[in-house]
């Protein structure tokens, strides 16, 4: 069974290379070091409460370069998403467009109104060059038309049967709204859910229900994790893929190399070891830490309270180079080292070579 861990970027009739989900070197010094598994985004205030079944495929299509905010760290989870920004984000997956500029493919022209120097132009005309975006009888594409989720299918399972993966189709049940699945959308449909990209929500599919940006990543991300099998290719939701941030620096689709579904992965763990193997990247986690020491920062050191009686208090020298972190929103860094009980309440320090090399704050 061959797992991809990775965005299928631009594997258009495999045409262009795929692109790695992880770009940055990976930690070497894991001398007492600690990783941040999110339970919200850590790029926008928005996908937080209410949105953990989003938030960390949100995260992961938007460290990939594929979804992006609109602006003020927001990403509008809930908002509806139009015909031509859901192009956009196809492209920004699979690269049509690279492959149309590459010349592996023909442009067949656009549609009446779609203007030429829009954002989604170009998006929009490699996709109709691939036969995945249609228009109406009069040459239209209505880009400015609200998604239907049925619509949003189509255009998915268009994509993917223009890679080397191969959809099972068939018939479906256990929706309690199947008949109103348009007919040319069955198909579509069908595929998606076989294939575990689409799992409806208390029993309905929803076929003529609005897809939000929060739905719309999801359906996306797990398109472009399809694990192709002996028996047909499916995504496979695995609670041994997280998220996780280490300093400054964000990891997404990362394995849990010793995984145990007992515990509980998440908030600040430490861990042993953080490596990259045929593309794919692997942590061995260790035990929870809570961040509940409260500290004083003063000319170069940090001097911590302990979290209980015994252990007592204890000073560490800030290395120079030290990154700040602020995990209780958006996971940020801070301009520099900051004392507790200010604005933040607690803190916890991870010490490499005796040195404090990251500080994570919470409130």
């Amino acid at each position: 069974m061959k797992r991809t861990r990775k965005l299928i970027a631009a594997l258009l009739l495999a045409a262009v290379a795929a692109a790695s989900g992880v770009t940055a070197a990976l930690a070497t010094d894991t001398t007492s070091t600690y990783a941040y598994l999110p339970d919200h985004s850590v790029y926008f205030y928005d996908v937080a409460e209410g949105y953990s079944w989003a938030h960390r495929e949100i995260d992961a299509l938007a460290l990939n370069g594929v979804v992006q905010g609109s602006g003020n760290h927001l990403f509008y989870p809930g908002n509806q998403i139009t015909r031509a920004d859901f192009i956009v984000m196809l492209d920004r997956a699979y690269g049509m467009s690279e492959a149309m500029d590459s010349g592996l493919i023909s442009s067949k022209g656009s549609f009446s109104d779609v203007p030429a120097g829009s954002y989604y132009s170009k998006a929009v005309t490699a996709a109709k060059a691939f036969g995945i975006a249609t228009g109406t009888k009069d040459g239209r594409f209505l880009p400015k038309n609200k998604m239907t989720r049925q619509d949003a299918m189509v255009f998915l399972k268009r994509t993917i049967d223009c890679t080397p993966l191969t959809l099972q189709t068939g018939a479906i049940s256990g929706f309690s709204d199947i008949n109103q699945i348009s007919g040319y959308a069955k198909e579509a449909v069908n595929a998606l859910v076989i294939a575990q990209v689409i799992g409806g929500s208390n029993g309905k599919l929803n076929p003529k229900a609005m897809v939000t940006r929060a739905e719309m990543a999801v359906m996306l991300y797990r398109a472009t994790h399809l694990i192709a099998q002996d028996s047909g290719t499916f995504y496979e939701k695995r609670g041994d893929v997280v998220n996780v941030c280490i300093g400054a620096q964000s990891y997404c689709d990362v394995v849990i190399d010793n995984y145990d579904p007992t515990v509980h992965y998440g908030e600040l763990m430490r861990y042993s070891k953080l490596w990259q193997e045929g593309g794919v990247t692997y942590i061995t986690l260790e035990e929870n830490q809570a961040i509940d020491r409260e500290g004083v920062y003063s000319r170069g050191e940090l001097i911590l309270s302990g979290a209980s009686a015994e252990d007592g208090a204890a000073t560490y020298p800030v290395a120079a180079n030290c990154v700040a972190i602020d995990v209780t929103s958006t996971y940020h860094q801070l301009e520099r080292p900051v004392s507790t009980g200010g604005e933040y309440r607690y803190c916890y320090p991870s010490v490499v070579n005796g040195e404090v090399t990251v500080i994570y704050y919470t409130k």
